[in-house]
Order: structure tokens, then C-alpha cells, then sequence
């Protein structure tokens, strides 16, 4: 008999507001394609950050019950029903799951990327250059740089020119930021390495600029690749030379020093 009780896992903030969205929606209290209020104006009401506010309207574009009109807001959706399929975060060391998410994100990202690249506008591409040297000014101050990578990767998902796939990567919303939060913390473990991944997602910038469509699908998927391999992830679309240049995932526990991967020469966010 276990003498112990079970200790329940902690509801993240995220998850909370959401809830409580969630609950206004579907009372009525937010009506079908009324506006929600903005952004700053729900983290000044609920005493969090804009961060947790973003990701969890994430959470409800998810359900379908809200959805961004461009330049406009957010808006409850006008039959605001939760969505039959939803798509969970991965538990907590779960690498199943969390392998899963990142090959979702190789087969969808990598065709986005190559659309992208085919038919991005001058207003996309710097809208992507503004998230990349944002990124980089992140890696230079110490910090993850979480949403910012995120909305690069939704930059790219806009500039497609397929609704459904901007809709599909708004929809990935939360697993995508948590896919991404893994492998930032993961890659802040090891010096050099923020500087390797802020590389990769300049090779895919300069491929969709340049309006190569097979060079941008395949550095997305590298890009990808790279970052189940530095968690410790198998795939079966990596090939054996891909998993050799980057180390395994650390234990919580694990204090030996990590080896130093070889950063590329620094230079301009985008060019």
C-alpha cells in the first residue's frame, strides 16, 4: 500500500487563463466576433506577463474559439465550439512525445518554408528580419528568446501564402512554444550553441530571400533535425552523419561539463 498521496501536478498559468477565457466564451459573457480586449490591457487584468497572455490565446485558437483577424485583434469566433482534435503538450519527459511534436514540425515546417520562399513579399521577409535580430539580441543578452523564435517560424507559416498553413502553425500554438522552450533550454546548457541555432535560422532566412525553394525547405528541415539531436531525439527522417554533430540532452542532475560546440563567426541577425 502506498503510504504516500499523490501529489498533483501544478496548473501553469497559461493553462489557468485559457480556462477562464475558455469559461467566459462559452457563457456568453465574450459573445460570437466580439472583440477580446488586448493584449497588454488581459495582463494588466490578470497580473502576468504579455508572454503568457499570447500563449494562452494560443491555447484558444486551438479549441477554435477564437481567431486573429489581420490588423484588426482577436475575436471569439462566430460558433465558438471547442474543436473535436486538439493537439496536448508532451509531458514532461515524455521523448515520445515530444520527438512527435518535432516531426510534425519537420513535415509542415520544412513545405512552409518552401512556399515561403516562392512567395514571400518584401513585408514578410522583414517582419522574419525583425524576429531574427530580436533572436539575436536575445542570444547576445543571455536570455531564451522563446517568442521570438516562435513567431519566426509563424513569420515563415504567413509569408506561405496558404491560410491553412498559417492556420495550422497558429493552431500547433502552445506545442510549438514548447517544443521551442525545450530546445532553447537545452541549447543555453552548452557555450557556443544559442550561436549554432541563431546560424540555422539565418540559413533559412537568406533561402526563402533568395527565393530558393528546395534550399529553404531543406535548411528548415536541418534546422529541425539539429534540434532533436541536440535534445537526444531519434527520428527516423535523420540520417546516421546527422546525429554526430551535436551532444545529448543533460539530466537534471548531471553537473560534467558539456562540449563546446563550434559556433559560427558572428554576424548580422539577416542578410
Amino acid at each position: 500500500m502506498n503510504p504516500f498521496n499523490v501529489i498533483a501536478k501544478p496548473v501553469r498559468l497559461t493553462d489557468q487563463i485559457a480556462r477562464v477565457l475558455a469559461e467566459r466564451i462559452l457563457q456568453g459573457a465574450l459573445p460570437p466576433e466580439s472583440r477580446l480586449p488586448a493584449e497588454k490591457e488581459l495582463a494588466e487584468s490578470f497580473g502576468v506577463s504579455r508572454s503568457v497572455i499570447r500563449e494562452a490565446v494560443s491555447m484558444l485558437k486551438y479549441d477554435g474559439l477564437v481567431e486573429t483577424r489581420q490588423g484588426s485583434g482577436v475575436y471569439v469566433s462566430a460558433t465558438p465550439t471547442a474543436r473535436s482534435f486538439r493537439l496536448d503538450r508532451p509531458e514532461a519527459g515524455s521523448a515520445a512525445d515530444l520527438a512527435a511534436i518535432f516531426e510534425l514540425r519537420i513535415v509542415v515546417e520544412a513545405a512552409a518554408a518552401g512556399l515561403a520562399a516562392e512567395r514571400r513579399g518584401k513585408a514578410q521577409l522583414d517582419a522574419m528580419a525583425a524576429y531574427l535580430e530580436v533572436m539575436a539580441a536575445d542570444v547576445s543578452g543571455g536570455r531564451a528568446g522563446i517568442e521570438a523564435d516562435a513567431d519566426f517560424h509563424t513569420a515563415i507559416a504567413a509569408a506561405s501564402g496558404n491560410a491553412y498553413v498559417e492556420r495550422f502553425i497558429e493552431f500547433l500554438g502552445g506545442a510549438l512554444r514548447e517544443a521551442i522552450r525545450t530546445a532553447r533550454s537545452n541549447s543555453a546548457q552548452y557555450p557556443g550553441f544559442p550561436d549554432v541555432v541563431q546560424a540555422e535560422h539565418r540559413r533559412v532566412f537568406e533561402a526563402i530571400a533568395a527565393g530558393d525553394p528546395a534550399a529553404a525547405e531543406d535548411a528548415m528541415r536541418q534546422h529541425v533535425l539539429a534540434a532533436m539531436t541536440r535534445l537526444g531525439l531519434k527520428s527516423k527522417k535523420t540520417k546516421p552523419e546527422e546525429e554526430n554533430d551535436c551532444p545529448p540532452r543533460r539530466s537534471a542532475g548531471d553537473s560534467r561539463p558539456g562540449p563546446v560546440a563550434t559556433a559560427p563567426r558572428p554576424g548580422p541577425a539577416a542578410a
